[in-house]
């Protein structure tokens, strides 16, 4: 057994710092080369937590990772990597792995990895035990010659690089390296496929954590509802349901109340000392993330400028990201915010938000794009201390909610109100006046505005984002546009009582305003209040603009739509015929009748007649919107098989059955062709309303 037998009767230690961590001892004389050691005191690595539950599919990976191919005559060394967020588990996962393969193993070397100088006062202290020189090397090639099969344990591995860790490898190819590291580059030295992230706890099993942790047992029905609602409020996050249960379990508050505590005092329960558990893990929740940021802290005081760059930029990146949603937060936002818009002319005398940008992570190259660069380097050491992880796509990022909450909860109030502003402001440079960005991106920043919102308002802060005449402006109309018409209707309202005091009624800025207020309005159902001001819209524009500028006729077409809502007909009729032949005239110079904007007005004058009875003019015009859209937009175009139905429902009221037969089932082919015949009845519903 050569210096295996040095362990006889004790096969699993762990050092840390030095220290040999024991649970029982016994002495030991045995002989190794010429070297005699002195009665020694083996300390048994740690047990797992006796309340350690679930974790079965990660620990049956680890299983047949390191015990597949058992039987070849040369065992090569087999490498794994756990990931994840600090306080997820990844040391008890790898303690009780190891409690339940303990007879598999010669050897167990448990390392404290979390620093170069933890691993060499590990190594060194097996030096003093197995009566070597004293050095790291040696400790090392000791190791390396081992010819069972030994497993040795680098946990904590988050600070070091790859290669630095690599170092402290020992030399050959026998035995087994296993690492916990919150950095998931640690995979270049295991491979992608040797390597796992853990994650949150099963329901089930987070469930019987938190009861082990609260010490109650026969667990009522109850009392499960009530933990059930406690592990999905924290997510499922492992130590932050121990320290509820250790909570509980102290008497300070029942199951059933600790909610209700947690709604109003949820820093404090994060973050106590005295709340940390039963795992023996020594950091509270928000204590485990705080470590990460202080490291983050001293490499950007680094001489190194590359490594103290990246380190500035993810501090950044940390205050803007807790007052995004904690959920698809995209490089497009910056990379938009980063370009300065040219088709709005800034208005000096309104605040914007605009003129308050914080460029520190959006410069730009010579040609004028975004150099991404730093904005990418502080991305890479937020992902290495598993600060943030990968959305579903690329450059999509996100944050565990409670890590998000720990960004807010982590700084003082005016430190919030700065953040919070940032971000507000960010967001609002990266909103475009023009519709011609993507709508999935409008419909990804339409969550953030709304959460960012919703942050500086929950503590009875709103003074944190003052009145910014772009950003609300913008915010109104994306909220419109994506379906939150109370809060668009308050950011519009605002808007339009600033522009009157500032720049007065006339402007054509408070105009505009007074318009989007009026189409919001009517979308409301609120029609007296979108009337009132569209008639003042229409007066205004008429005065100052004229009868024959698009944007008369745009007030004239919205008015005729509220009409039309009131049951106005007649008035709607009236408005209508001169939105269609003002845009016959003005907007013909162009397209002619072909126009889409003349089409639509064309369109809408025909349901107006429909509603008057006018049923011989909506046909006339129901035909010419039919023959443009095929011609212009194609037969299966959506608008086409739209201005279908719209006619023969007319054709219906006629009696003209057999052309209403023929369009009737032509759009329902074209449905068909397009979505399959399952879609029929929606067809006829929409054709029939």
């Amino acid at each position: 057994m050569s210096g295996a037998s040095l362990f006889a009767g004790a096969h699993h230690f762990v050092v840390s710092n030095s220290t040999f961590i024991e649970t029982q001892s016994i002495n030991i004389h045995n002989n190794y080369g010429n070297r005699t050691t002195s009665d020694g005191v083996i300390r048994f690595m740690p047990n797992p937590s006796t309340r350690f539950t679930g974790r079965t599919e990660v620990i049956a990976k680890l299983k047949s990772h390191f015990f597949t191919n058992t039987n070849d005559a040369v065992q090569k060394r087999k490498f794994f990597l756990l990931y994840g967020m600090g306080g997820i588990g990844k040391t008890q996962i790898c303690l009780k792995f190891v409690e339940e393969m303990s007879d598999s193993f010669s050897q167990v070397f448990w390392v404290d990895a979390s620093s170069s100088g933890t691993i060499i006062q590990a190594l060194k202290a097996i030096c003093q035990f197995c009566g070597l020189d004293g050095s790291p090397e040696s400790a090392l090639w000791w190791i390396g010659s081992l010819k069972e099969n030994y497993i040795m344990i680098f946990d904590n591995a988050d600070i070091l690089s790859p290669a630095a860790l690599e170092v402290y490898f020992p030399p050959g190819m026998r035995g087994n390296i296993l690492i916990t590291s919150r950095n998931s580059a640690m995979m270049t030295l295991t491979s992608a496929r040797n390597s796992l992230e853990v994650t949150e706890m099963e329901e089930r099993d987070a469930i019987e954590l938190l009861l082990k942790a609260s010490c109650l047992e026969s667990p009522t029905s109850d009392v499960q509802i009530q933990a059930s609602k406690i592990v999905k409020e924290l997510f499922c996050f492992p130590l932050a349901i121990d320290q509820a249960g250790a909570y509980i379990a102290s008497g300070a508050t029942t199951i059933g109340n600790y909610l209700a505590k947690y709604s109003k005092h949820q820093k404090t329960l994060l973050s106590h000392s005295e709340f940390t558990g039963a795992s023996k893990y020594n950091r509270t929740v928000y204590e485990t993330w705080e470590l990460s940021y202080k490291e983050i802290q001293q490499r950007a005081k680094y001489d190194d400028s590359h490594k103290a760059n990246a380190a500035n930029s993810a501090m950044l990146l940390l205050e803007f990201f807790p007052f995004f949603h904690h959920e698809g937060i995209t490089e497009e936002i910056f990379s938009y915010a980063a370009l300065p818009e040219d088709d709005k002319i800034s208005i000096s005398n309104l605040p914007l938000a605009s003129s308050l940008l914080d460029r520190r992570l959006l410069p730009l190259h010579e040609t004028g794009t975004w150099d991404n660069f730093i904005f990418g380097e502080g991305i890479r050491v937020l992902l290495s201390f598993s600060l943030i992880r990968r959305g579903s796509s690329d450059n999509v990022y996100a944050l565990h909610p409670l890590v998000h909450s720990w960004g807010r909860d982590r700084l003082i109030l005016n430190e919030k109100k700065k953040c919070c502003l940032m971000a507000y402001i960010t967001l609002s440079c990266a909103l475009r006046w023009d519709a011609g960005q993507p709508y999935g991106f409008r419909r990804t920043l339409v969550t953030h505005v709304r959460a960012n919102m919703k942050y500086f308002k929950s503590e009875g802060n709103q003074d944190i984002v003052t009145y910014l005449d772009d950003a609300y402006a913008k915010f109104g109309r994306l909220l419109t546009e994506q379906g939150y018409l109370k809060e668009a209707e308050n950011l519009q309202i605002e808007v339009l009582d600033e522009r009157n005091k500032i720049l007065g009624l006339e402007h054509p800025d408070t105009i505009l305003a007074m318009a989007s207020l009026a189409s919001t309005n009517g979308v409301l159902g609120k029609y007296k209040e979108a009337e009132k001001l569209g008639l003042q819209v229409l007066d205004a524009r008429k005065r100052i603009l004229g009868v024959e500028h698009t944007d008369t006729i745009n007030a004239m077409a919205c008015l005729a739509a509220t009409y039309y809502r009131l049951g106005k007909y007649t008035e709607a009729e009236k408005l209508a015929i001169q939105v269609l032949d003002a845009s016959k005239r003005i907007l013909g110079r162009i397209l002619g009748v072909e126009h889409p904007d003349t089409i639509f007005s064309m369109a809408y004058l025909a349901a107006i007649y429909g509603n008057l009875g006018k049923y011989t003019e909506a046909e006339k015009l129901g035909i010419q919107v039919l023959d443009a859209r095929m011609r212009i937009l194609g037969v299966e175009h959506p608008d086409t098989i739209r201005a279908m139905t719209n006619l023969a429902a007319t054709y219906e009221i006629l009696g003209k059955y057999e052309e209403a037969e023929k369009l009737v089932i032509q759009a329902q082919e074209v449905k068909n062709r397009i979505l399959g015949a399952e879609f029929y009845d929606t067809i006829s519903t929409v054709a029939n309303v």
